[in-house]
Protein backbone atom coordinates (compact mmCIF):
# COMPACT_ATOMS: atom_id res chain seq x y z
CA UNK A 1 0.00 0.00 0.00
CA UNK A 2 2.99 2.33 0.45
CA UNK A 3 3.57 2.27 -3.32
CA UNK A 4 0.20 3.95 -4.01
CA UNK A 5 -0.27 7.68 -3.88
CA UNK A 6 -3.68 7.49 -2.24
CA UNK A 7 -5.58 4.62 -0.59
CA UNK A 8 -9.20 4.78 0.56
CA UNK A 9 -11.14 1.96 2.29
CA UNK A 10 -14.94 2.01 2.46
CA UNK A 11 -17.04 -0.35 4.57
CA UNK A 12 -20.05 -1.84 2.79
CA UNK A 13 -22.70 -3.46 5.07
CA UNK A 14 -23.73 -7.02 4.34
CA UNK A 15 -27.31 -5.95 3.69
CA UNK A 16 -26.08 -3.80 0.77
CA UNK A 17 -23.61 -6.41 -0.47
CA UNK A 18 -25.84 -9.50 -0.57
CA UNK A 19 -24.62 -10.80 -3.94
CA UNK A 20 -20.97 -11.00 -2.86
CA UNK A 21 -22.04 -12.50 0.47
CA UNK A 22 -24.02 -15.17 -1.37
CA UNK A 23 -21.00 -16.06 -3.54
CA UNK A 24 -18.79 -16.27 -0.46
CA UNK A 25 -21.23 -18.64 1.26
CA UNK A 26 -21.39 -20.72 -1.93
CA UNK A 27 -17.59 -21.06 -2.04
CA UNK A 28 -17.41 -21.96 1.64
CA UNK A 29 -20.10 -24.63 1.35
CA UNK A 30 -18.40 -26.48 -1.53
CA UNK A 31 -15.62 -28.91 -0.57
CA UNK A 32 -13.48 -30.06 -3.50
CA UNK A 33 -10.10 -31.81 -3.79
CA UNK A 34 -7.02 -29.76 -4.61
CA UNK A 35 -6.31 -28.79 -8.24
CA UNK A 36 -9.82 -29.63 -9.36
CA UNK A 37 -12.21 -27.29 -11.14
CA UNK A 38 -15.98 -27.64 -11.22
CA UNK A 39 -18.73 -25.56 -12.80
CA UNK A 40 -21.67 -24.71 -10.51
CA UNK A 41 -24.96 -23.34 -11.80
CA UNK A 42 -26.61 -20.89 -9.41
CA UNK A 43 -29.22 -19.45 -11.75
CA UNK A 44 -31.77 -22.08 -10.79
CA UNK A 45 -32.09 -20.58 -7.29
CA UNK A 46 -32.60 -17.06 -8.69
CA UNK A 47 -29.94 -15.65 -6.40
CA UNK A 48 -28.18 -13.42 -8.92
CA UNK A 49 -29.61 -11.66 -11.92
CA UNK A 50 -28.27 -12.67 -15.30
CA UNK A 51 -25.57 -10.41 -16.76
CA UNK A 52 -27.42 -10.28 -20.08
CA UNK A 53 -30.52 -8.84 -18.44
CA UNK A 54 -28.65 -5.70 -17.46
CA UNK A 55 -27.83 -4.74 -21.06
CA UNK A 56 -31.17 -5.50 -22.70
CA UNK A 57 -32.55 -2.59 -24.64
CA UNK A 58 -35.86 -1.31 -23.38
CA UNK A 59 -38.26 0.13 -25.90
CA UNK A 60 -40.64 2.72 -24.52
CA UNK A 61 -44.18 2.44 -25.84
CA UNK A 62 -47.46 4.01 -24.83
CA UNK A 63 -49.70 1.23 -23.54
CA UNK A 64 -53.14 1.71 -22.06
CA UNK A 65 -54.27 -1.20 -19.86
CA UNK A 66 -57.77 -1.64 -18.51
CA UNK A 67 -58.30 -3.91 -15.51
CA UNK A 68 -61.51 -4.89 -13.82
CA UNK A 69 -61.00 -4.56 -10.10
CA UNK A 70 -63.36 -6.59 -7.98
CA UNK A 71 -63.92 -5.35 -4.47
CA UNK A 72 -62.74 -7.92 -1.96
CA UNK A 73 -65.20 -8.48 0.81
CA UNK A 74 -64.02 -8.59 4.40
CA UNK A 75 -64.20 -12.12 5.79
CA UNK A 76 -65.17 -10.73 9.20
CA UNK A 77 -68.27 -8.89 8.00
CA UNK A 78 -70.73 -11.87 7.87
CA UNK A 79 -69.69 -12.93 11.37
CA UNK A 80 -70.04 -9.42 12.77
CA UNK A 81 -73.47 -8.96 11.19
CA UNK A 82 -74.70 -12.26 12.60
CA UNK A 83 -73.28 -11.78 16.12
CA UNK A 84 -74.32 -8.12 16.43
CA UNK A 85 -77.50 -7.87 14.36
CA UNK A 86 -78.49 -11.54 13.82
CA UNK A 87 -78.31 -11.07 10.04
CA UNK A 88 -77.46 -14.07 7.87
CA UNK A 89 -76.20 -14.03 4.26
CA UNK A 90 -78.24 -15.24 1.31
CA UNK A 91 -77.97 -18.97 0.61
CA UNK A 92 -78.51 -21.99 2.80
CA UNK A 93 -74.89 -23.16 2.70
CA UNK A 94 -73.57 -19.73 3.66
CA UNK A 95 -76.07 -19.46 6.50
CA UNK A 96 -75.08 -22.83 7.95
CA UNK A 97 -71.40 -21.97 7.60
CA UNK A 98 -71.77 -18.62 9.36
CA UNK A 99 -73.79 -20.15 12.23
CA UNK A 100 -71.22 -22.91 12.73
CA UNK A 101 -68.22 -20.57 12.62
CA UNK A 102 -69.82 -17.93 14.83
CA UNK A 103 -69.63 -20.24 17.84
CA UNK A 104 -65.85 -19.72 17.98
CA UNK A 105 -65.98 -15.92 17.73
CA UNK A 106 -67.02 -13.10 20.01
CA UNK A 107 -67.51 -9.37 19.56
CA UNK A 108 -66.14 -6.84 22.05
CA UNK A 109 -66.16 -3.06 21.49
CA UNK A 110 -67.02 -3.65 17.82
CA UNK A 111 -63.86 -5.77 17.42
CA UNK A 112 -64.09 -9.40 16.38
CA UNK A 113 -62.08 -11.96 18.36
CA UNK A 114 -61.60 -15.69 17.91
CA UNK A 115 -61.77 -17.96 20.95
CA UNK A 116 -58.64 -20.09 21.12
CA UNK A 117 -58.63 -23.56 22.67
CA UNK A 118 -56.67 -22.28 25.67
CA UNK A 119 -59.16 -19.49 26.31
CA UNK A 120 -57.10 -16.65 24.82
CA UNK A 121 -58.93 -14.19 22.55
CA UNK A 122 -57.21 -13.66 19.19
CA UNK A 123 -57.92 -10.41 17.39
CA UNK A 124 -59.18 -10.97 13.83
CA UNK A 125 -57.27 -9.02 11.18
CA UNK A 126 -58.10 -7.80 7.70
CA UNK A 127 -56.02 -8.65 4.64
CA UNK A 128 -53.98 -5.43 4.89
CA UNK A 129 -53.39 -5.86 8.62
CA UNK A 130 -52.36 -9.50 8.10
CA UNK A 131 -49.76 -8.49 5.51
CA UNK A 132 -48.31 -5.92 7.89
CA UNK A 133 -48.17 -8.42 10.77
CA UNK A 134 -46.48 -11.04 8.57
CA UNK A 135 -43.81 -8.58 7.54
CA UNK A 136 -43.14 -7.35 11.07
CA UNK A 137 -43.04 -10.77 12.74
CA UNK A 138 -40.95 -12.41 10.01
CA UNK A 139 -38.48 -9.67 9.09
CA UNK A 140 -39.08 -6.89 11.61
CA UNK A 141 -36.82 -5.63 14.38
CA UNK A 142 -37.28 -8.81 16.44
CA UNK A 143 -38.00 -11.09 13.47
CA UNK A 144 -36.06 -14.34 13.18
CA UNK A 145 -37.12 -15.24 9.61
CA UNK A 146 -39.09 -18.28 10.76
CA UNK A 147 -40.47 -20.85 8.36
CA UNK A 148 -44.16 -20.86 7.39
CA UNK A 149 -45.90 -22.99 10.09
CA UNK A 150 -43.65 -21.66 12.84
CA UNK A 151 -44.38 -18.10 11.72
CA UNK A 152 -48.13 -18.75 11.90
CA UNK A 153 -47.79 -20.16 15.43
CA UNK A 154 -45.76 -17.14 16.48
CA UNK A 155 -48.49 -14.80 15.20
CA UNK A 156 -51.10 -16.76 17.16
CA UNK A 157 -49.00 -16.42 20.30
CA UNK A 158 -48.96 -12.66 19.74
CA UNK A 159 -52.78 -12.67 19.72
CA UNK A 160 -53.79 -12.37 16.04
CA UNK A 161 -55.84 -14.56 13.70
CA UNK A 162 -57.24 -14.77 10.17
CA UNK A 163 -58.52 -17.89 8.36
CA UNK A 164 -55.68 -18.40 5.86
CA UNK A 165 -52.79 -17.49 8.14
CA UNK A 166 -50.89 -20.77 7.67
CA UNK A 167 -51.07 -20.67 3.87
CA UNK A 168 -50.20 -16.97 3.82
CA UNK A 169 -47.23 -17.54 6.15
CA UNK A 170 -45.83 -20.32 3.93
CA UNK A 171 -46.28 -18.20 0.81
CA UNK A 172 -44.72 -15.17 2.49
CA UNK A 173 -41.60 -17.02 3.65
CA UNK A 174 -41.02 -18.51 0.20
CA UNK A 175 -41.00 -14.99 -1.29
CA UNK A 176 -38.65 -13.51 1.33
CA UNK A 177 -35.48 -12.29 -0.42
CA UNK A 178 -33.27 -12.53 2.67
CA UNK A 179 -34.28 -16.17 3.23
CA UNK A 180 -33.51 -16.96 -0.41
CA UNK A 181 -30.02 -15.42 -0.29
CA UNK A 182 -28.79 -16.42 3.17
CA UNK A 183 -30.41 -19.87 3.26
CA UNK A 184 -28.31 -23.01 3.60
CA UNK A 185 -27.57 -25.30 0.66
CA UNK A 186 -29.23 -28.31 2.25
CA UNK A 187 -29.37 -30.45 -0.92
CA UNK A 188 -25.66 -30.18 -1.74
CA UNK A 189 -23.28 -32.99 -0.66
CA UNK A 190 -20.07 -31.92 1.14
CA UNK A 191 -17.91 -34.18 -1.05
CA UNK A 192 -17.94 -35.56 -4.55
CA UNK A 193 -20.22 -38.62 -4.70
CA UNK A 194 -19.07 -41.95 -6.15
CA UNK A 195 -21.16 -44.72 -7.58
CA UNK A 196 -21.04 -48.13 -5.91
CA UNK A 197 -19.52 -50.88 -8.06
CA UNK A 198 -21.31 -54.21 -7.98
CA UNK A 199 -18.15 -56.16 -7.06
CA UNK A 200 -17.30 -53.97 -4.04
CA UNK A 201 -19.26 -56.03 -1.48
CA UNK A 202 -16.95 -58.97 -2.18
CA UNK A 203 -13.64 -57.08 -1.91
CA UNK A 204 -13.36 -56.91 1.89
CA UNK A 205 -14.21 -59.91 4.02
CA UNK A 206 -13.08 -60.75 7.52
CA UNK A 207 -12.67 -64.40 8.54
CA UNK A 208 -11.98 -65.89 11.95
CA UNK A 209 -11.87 -69.45 13.29
CA UNK A 210 -12.93 -70.25 16.84
CA UNK A 211 -12.13 -73.55 18.50
CA UNK A 212 -11.54 -76.33 19.09
CA UNK A 213 -14.45 -76.76 21.47
CA UNK A 214 -14.65 -79.57 24.04
CA UNK A 215 -17.07 -81.21 24.16
CA UNK A 216 -18.13 -80.89 20.52
CA UNK A 217 -21.61 -79.99 19.33
CA UNK A 218 -24.45 -82.45 18.93
CA UNK A 219 -23.49 -82.88 15.29
CA UNK A 220 -19.81 -83.41 16.11
CA UNK A 221 -18.56 -79.91 15.11
CA UNK A 222 -15.43 -78.69 16.91
CA UNK A 223 -14.64 -75.40 15.07
CA UNK A 224 -16.76 -72.34 14.15
CA UNK A 225 -15.93 -70.25 11.06
CA UNK A 226 -17.11 -66.58 11.37
CA UNK A 227 -17.26 -64.51 8.15
CA UNK A 228 -17.94 -60.73 8.07
CA UNK A 229 -18.69 -58.56 5.03
CA UNK A 230 -17.28 -55.09 5.85
CA UNK A 231 -19.19 -53.35 3.06
CA UNK A 232 -22.75 -54.09 4.08
CA UNK A 233 -22.03 -55.46 7.59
Amino acid sequence: MNQFLRVQANHVPRSENDKVDALAKLAASVTLPDEREIQITIGERHLLASALDRFDEIEETNVVSVFKIEEETDWRQPLIEYIKYDILPIGSKKRVGVKRRALRFTLKNDTLYRKAFDGVLLRCLTREEATYVLNEVHAGVCGAHQVGPKLANQIKRLGYYWPTMVQDAIKFTKACQACQIHGDFIHQPPQLLHLSILSWPFHAWGLDVMGPFKPSSSHGYVFILAAMNYFSK
